[in-house]
């Protein structure tokens, strides 16, 4: 995992924050607590610009409570019941907000569903006129998120200078028209496991039957390359189970390449000549968090958390994935607790989902815990270097916000085979090392565990990969049931 980067200047630090909002006036009882970030950017401000702010409303719904409506709902739809349910509590309180941000002309107004808040583009003095509202909890600036540092690919189809004679590649003219359709490949259980998959036992486990099939990862990160024929047979396809935040692109597709990397380790079959995912007969569908240039904001996020629990928008339907891979964080302050998330992450849970988290590669650093992964309810993963021991990079100690060890579960993390982006539709792969590629196995393992033990409480699934100290088995084998066995 490589962790989300601010876009702009970084956390202020409590002194300055205190002190621009007393010289703001906004330590009044009652008032809206601004956070220590806006309140150093206000503190400057001359007056010309408007901020990204996410407004947080005082009355949240009771999560338990929220939890029980929908707890004997069947997983597939429970996410949809419980998106409705807070789409109920939210809209009146909401409703004054909308209408005084209206009144201010305020801009990209979007209402955050998981999160019982408005996001708004707005300036300096109507933010500290906002922040006197006692229905406003709090006030964050909505940081910019900047991709992992790997360079992104460039867009044949939208170059960074157009001229007014330039030609586009063939394969642009057709834009807004379905791709041509690519050579998919299926599982073929003859191929040899990469060597990553056979460290854990995952051969064993498809000669026992156990390949993810009828299961849905969803992976949220940088898009995925649908084109690569290791993926593109395991998309699960509708219109829905791809989601752009932004609106650039209407299907799936990956400029960076790290969304492509983590889901190969998944659901990658064998074009290769090596079959690359834990589950390769599990079903994908992705959020995309980052824009074309390469930046994203928390609220989007919380939007990508909205949609995971309905994709389709239809409660009805049973389209919510039982696992979440995330291969995200926010990195600039390992060792510390932020509860941005928090809230999403109860709610996913409470629909039946896994919420896999990549711990972070703040290592060798003690207590280097990262956020969301560190908060409770995330499935944090670790990695193992190839001695079998914690990688020297992995983030480690005790998560910051509950004080639980951390990180919860460990897999296999250096130089890892799986798919990278395609180049005209080809079988190309790569090396990975982080604890993305670790969440990712995870992930896969998880799938196969929900295939074999679908009536199985979570906490006790995730448990079941623990490793357990002395043993040689891989604990996947162990919570399968199976012996370790010879596969190709």
């Amino acid at each position: 995992m490589q962790a989300i980067r601010w876009s702009r200047d970084s956390w202020s630090g409590r002194r300055l924050a205190a002190l621009a909002a007393a010289a703001l006036g906004m330590s009044a009882a009652g008032a809206a607590t601004l956070e220590p970030d806006l309140a150093a950017r206000l503190a400057r401000d001359q007056g010309t610009q408007r901020y990204p702010v996410i407004l947080r409303l005082a009355q949240q719904p009771d999560a338990n409570e929220m939890a029980q409506r929908v707890a004997a709902v069947a997983q597939g739809q429970r996410g949809g019941r419980l998106l409705e349910a807070l789409k109920a509590f939210n809209a009146p309180l909401q409703a004054p907000l909308v209408l005084d941000l209206q009144s201010r002309h305020a801009e990209q107004v979007v209402p955050l569903v998981t999160l019982n808040a408005i996001a708004a583009h707005l300036p300096a003095k109507d933010i500290r006129e906002l922040a006197k509202r006692s229905d406003i909890a709090s006030i964050r600036y909505d940081i910019g998120l900047l991709a992992p540092s790997r360079r992104p690919v460039a867009d044949p189809c939208k170059p960074a200078r157009p001229t007014p004679r330039q030609r586009l590649p063939k394969s642009c003219r057709g834009e807004g028209r379905a791709p041509a359709a690519v050579q998919a490949a299926g599982f073929d259980a003859q191929l040899p496991a990469s060597p990553a998959l056979r460290a854990i036992g995952a051969p064993a486990a498809w000669q026992a039957g156990y390949t993810g099939k009828g299961v849905t990862v969803a992976v949220v990160d940088t898009g995925i390359d649908a084109s690569h024929p290791d993926l593109a047979g395991s998309f699960r396809g509708g219109a829905a189970d791809w989601f752009d935040v932004h609106g650039e692109h209407a299907r799936p597709m990956d400029r960076h390449g790290h969304g492509t990397q983590i889901a190969g380790l998944v659901s990658g079959a064998g074009a290769s000549g090596q079959t690359l995912g834990v589950a390769p007969q599990s079903r994908w569908i992705a959020a995309r968090i980052y824009n074309d240039r390469n930046i994203g904001r928390l609220s989007q996020l919380h939007r990508i958390m909205a949609w995971l629990l309905d994709p389709d928008g239809k409660p009805a339907t049973p389209d919510a994935p039982q696992v979440v891979l995330n291969a995200w964080g926010l990195g600039d302050r390992p060792g510390s607790c932020d509860d941005e998330f928090a809230r999403d992450l109860r709610w996913l849970r409470a629909a039946g989902m896994h919420v896999v988290f990549a711990a972070g590669n703040g290592g060798p650093m003690e207590n280097s815990s990262l956020s969301p992964a560190n908060n409770a309810g995330a499935l944090a993963v670790g990695a193992l270097d190839g001695e079998g021991q914690m990688a020297m990079f992995s983030s480690r100690g005790v998560s910051a916000c509950d004080a639980r060890p951390y990180p919860d579960v460990m897999a296999p993390g250096e130089l890892l085979r799986t798919t990278d982006l395609a180049a005209g539709s080809m079988p190309i792969t790569t090396l990975a090392t982080g604890t993305s590629y670790a969440a990712a196995l995870v992930s896969g393992e998880l799938a196969l565990l929900l295939q074999a033990r679908p009536d199985m409480p979570m906490a006790e699934r995730e448990a079941l990969l623990r490793a357990v100290p002395g043993e040689t088995r891989p604990p996947l084998l162990r919570a399968l049931g199976l012996a370790a066995r010879t596969a190709p």
